[in-house]
């Protein structure tokens, strides 16, 4: 493994310890300042909808000028949004710094709508028959890095004597250390400026690629919008359903990313053996049981064990469907069929906080678990149905 890719394991490492004790503690900072439900929701619609919209013009454009550049712009704006939290409660601001900072999202380390940039500079570095396994450590460094952030998460729980809600607010000064540290790293990290072009690509192999493409982004959007139901706001959703608080919410969660790393690492060599797509399905259609049993559970412990389960599974395969998605076409064009890809989940993911938000105001605790279930089978199905063909296609493109 080469020094440069090693760096941007670095720091997707380092991105993910901020993103770990944000995703355990951005809402329920939300919730001590007041905040409506439906408010938290919308700040973290907002958030997905700037992601959307940005990582397909991000993805476009770095592919045309410097993907290193973007991510070193990313990380100076995170350093900014974060120092900007940490020193002011104003109610635009922490809008406005949520929505650029990626807040709360619980991203396994990813640079939010920059992630095409992020992603496409990898790919560049890995062999294709390589990319399986790379990307799926990649992610098992996201996780890794969530673990340990998640467990961070306990300490505004020990600061509740602080005055002017700075329990939470000093997380945010630790999420602008490590983005400092992050912008140090990527300085170093070299990159290929002239894209490699293929230029015996002929139109049927064009037109391949690009039929792929919309097959995945077609999937993606239901699965996205599954993902906002049932994701950005778990920690606040267990606050409201079981009355605990961070100090009881924060150790499942890190143990939750922790084992999902595990998972993720192992993937990785499971595409060697069975194919991307049949890694995928299987380890989907085992989260998707626990999905269905997570809003029945009785007790936190039950249901804490549910939601870990769920995650372990749906998230492990993380890795290997972003290593398809960044070989489905050449190189010149990959920032922007991953942009394509992120926007296609990115888009209807960031309906579904609002959404869940709403439906927790009124007490209705099962129906966004329920919904996405729903809406995960039907992708599940579809993706089971052409495993045939997308497994031959894989076999084409060297996966």
């Amino acid at each position: 493994m080469q020094s440069d890719v090693k760096k941007l394991l670095l720091t997707r490492f380092l991105r993910s310890l901020g993103q770990g004790l944000l995703a355990v503690d951005f809402a329920l900072y939300l919730k001590d300042l007041g905040y409506s439900s439906a408010f938290i929701g919308f700040v973290f619609a907002l958030a997905g909808l700037f992601g959307a919209f940005g990582s397909v013009l991000i993805g476009f454009i770095s592919d045309k000028t410097s993907r290193k550049g973007f991510m070193m712009a990313y990380t100076f704006m995170l350093m900014i949004a974060s120092f900007a939290m940490f020193v002011s409660v104003e109610k635009w601001l922490i809008v406005l710094a949520s929505i650029l900072g990626n807040f709360g999202q619980g991203a396994n380390g990813s640079a939010g709508p920059f992630s095409p940039a992020e992603q496409a500079w990898l790919s560049e570095k890995v062999l294709p028959e390589d990319r399986g396994k790379i990307f799926s450590i990649n992610s098992a460094m996201g996780f890794t890095g969530m673990s340990a952030g998640a467990l961070l998460g306990v300490v505004p729980a020990f600061l509740k004597n602080l005055e002017n809600y700075y329990n939470y607010r000093v997380l945010f000064l630790f999420v602008f250390v490590l983005s400092t540290i992050t912008l140090f790293v990527l300085k170093d990290i070299s990159e290929e400026r002239k894209r490699k072009t293929n230029k015996s690509i002929n139109d049927e192999k064009m037109k391949l690629e690009y039929s792929n493409l919309l097959k995945l982004v077609l999937l993606n959007s239901l699965n996205g919008f599954a993902i906002g139901l049932k994701g950005p706001l778990i920690s606040y959703w267990f606050a409201l359903r079981f009355g605990i608080g961070a100090e009881k919410i924060a150790p499942v969660m890190a143990f939750t990313f922790f084992v999902t790393g595990l998972l993720s690492f192992y993937t990785g060599f499971l595409t060697k053996k069975i194919g991307i797509i049949n890694s995928v399905v299987l380890e989907r259609s085992i989260g998707l049981v626990f999905l269905i049993l997570l809003p029945l559970a009785p007790s936190y412990v039950v249901a804490s064990i549910f939601y870990m389960f769920h995650q372990v599974f749906n998230r492990g395969s993380a890795g290997a469907r972003q290593a398809l998605a960044v070989s489905i076409v050449g190189d010149e064009e990959r920032g922007l069929a991953v942009g394509l890809n992120a926007a296609s989940m990115q888009l209807p993911r960031s309906a579904g906080p609002y959404v869940t938000g709403i439906l927790l105001g009124e007490g209705q605790f099962e129906m966004p678990f329920f919904v996405a279930a729903f809406l995960q089978e039907i992708q599940l199905t579809c993706i089971g149905q052409s495993a045939h063909f997308w497994n031959r296609e894989s076999r084409e493109m060297g996966l």
